[in-house]
C-alpha cells in the first residue's frame, strides 16, 4: 500500500487536473482495480470519469495521503538487511581461484564492481552464478526470461544490491540493456513513456554471464570485468562434479565419482548439469540405477 500511495502522490504532482474529468487510471499506479474501489469506498480517492471501457481516479485529499503515508512510514521500526557474503561463498566451485578472488574483492568494494563471466558452455559460470544468487539482497534473473522493459519493473520494484543475470547474451530487448547500461554507469535508472516518468537510484553490483560476447556493444562491455571460462579438463570435471553431488545433492562419494565417470564417458559430456540430472533421478543410489538412468539417457542423443 505504501507504494501505491507513492505512485498516487507522484501521479498527482505530474499531472493536475485540467478538466472535471481528468484523472488517472489503474494501470497507471501499479494498483489492483479491487484495492482502488476500496479506497474509493474509504472517500480515500474519487470516481473521475466511469465508462463501459475505464474508469478514471483521483485523490480526494492530497494532503491526508501525504500525512497518512508520513505516519505509516515513522511507524515502521528500521530493520538493517543483513549484507554479510556467506563464508563459504564458492566452496563448491573447484578451480577458478584468481577469478573467485576478484569476485569477492568486487563484493568488498565501497562502490560496485560489474563481472561477466563468459566463455564455453558448462565452464563453471553458471555454478559461480548460482551461489552468488545466496548474497542477501539479490536477485537472479534469466536473460531469456526478461520481457520488454522486464528490467526496469524488476529493478524498480525488487531494488536489489545484487542483480545476477544468466543468458545475458540472450536478451535480445534494447530497452532492457539500455537500463541495464544506465544502472552500471551512473547507479540510476529512469523510465519515461506512456505518460509515466519514474526514476530510481540504486546501488547494485551486477554479475552475468554469457556463452558469446561478440554482439554486445563496446560501451556495454567497458562497463563490465570480463572473466573468460574455458572448458574444464577431464580431471577438474571430476573433481567439481564430485564436489556438488557430495554436497549439494547429498550422494556418497564413491557413487558420485562413477556418475561423473558415466557422464564424461558414455554421454560423452563435460557438464555438471548433466551429472546433478542422473543423481537427481536416482530412485535407488546403486551404481545398476545409475546405469539405467545413463543408457536411457544416451539412447535419445
Amino acid at each position: 500500500m505504501e507504494r501505491l500511495f507513492q505512485d498516487i502522490l507522484e501521479w498527482e504532482r505530474l499531472y493536475p487536473p485540467k478538466t472535471p474529468y481528468d484523472g488517472w487510471e489503474w494501470y497507471q499506479v501499479h494498483a489492483d482495480p479491487r484495492t482502488l474501489n476500496r479506497l474509493v469506498t474509504e472517500k480515500v480517492l474519487q470516481v473521475q470519469l466511469k465508462t463501459n471501457k475505464s474508469i478514471t481516479y483521483r485523490a480526494m485529499d492530497i494532503n491526508a495521503i501525504k500525512r497518512g503515508l508520513k505516519d505509516y512510514q515513522g511507524s515502521l521500526i528500521p530493520v538493517e538487511e543483513s549484507t554479510a557474503i556467506p563464508p563459504d561463498l564458492f566452496n563448491f566451485v573447484i578451480g577458478h581461484d584468481e577469478k573467485k578472488d576478484l569476485i569477492k574483492r568486487g563484493l568488498e568494494s565501497e562502490s560496485p564492481v560489474h563481472f561477466l563471466l563468459w566463455g564455453t558452455v558448462a565452464s563453471a559460470k553458471s555454478l559461480l552464478l548460482e551461489d552468488l544468487a545466496r548474497l542477501p539482497q539479490s536477485h537472479f534473473a534469466l536473460g531469456s526470461a526478461l520481457t520488454q522493459a522486464g528490467l526496469f519493473e524488476l529493478l524498480y520494484n525488487e531494488r536489489p544490491r545484487y542483480l545476477i543475470i544468466d543468458e545475458l547474451d540472450k536478451v535480445g530487448d534494447v530497452e532492457n540493456l539500455a537500463v541495464l547500461l544506465s544502472l552500471m554507469e551512473r547507479g540510476f535508472i529512469r523510465e519515461t513513456k506512456y505518460r509515466r516518468h519514474r526514476s530510481l537510484k540504486l546501488r547494485t553490483w551486477v554479475f552475468a554471464s554469457a556463452n558469446e560476447i561478440n554482439h554486445f556493444s563496446k560501451e556495454l562491455l567497458s562497463r563490465f570485468l570480463l572473466l573468460r571460462f574455458r572448458d574444464y579438463t577431464m580431471d577438474e570435471f571430476f573433481n567439481v562434479t564430485v564436489t556438488v553431488l557430495t554436497g549439494r545433492e547429498k550422494i556418497a562419494e564413491g557413487l558420485s565419482l562413477y556418475i561423473a565417470e558415466k557422464t564424461a564417458q558414455t554421454l560423452q559430456s563435460r557438464d555438471v548439469r548433466d551429472a546433478v540430472k542422473v543423481s537427481r533421478l536416482l530412485k535407488q543410489r546403486t551404481k545398476a540405477d545409475v546405469d539405467y538412468i545413463i543408457s536411457i539417457m544416451q539412447g535419445q542423443r
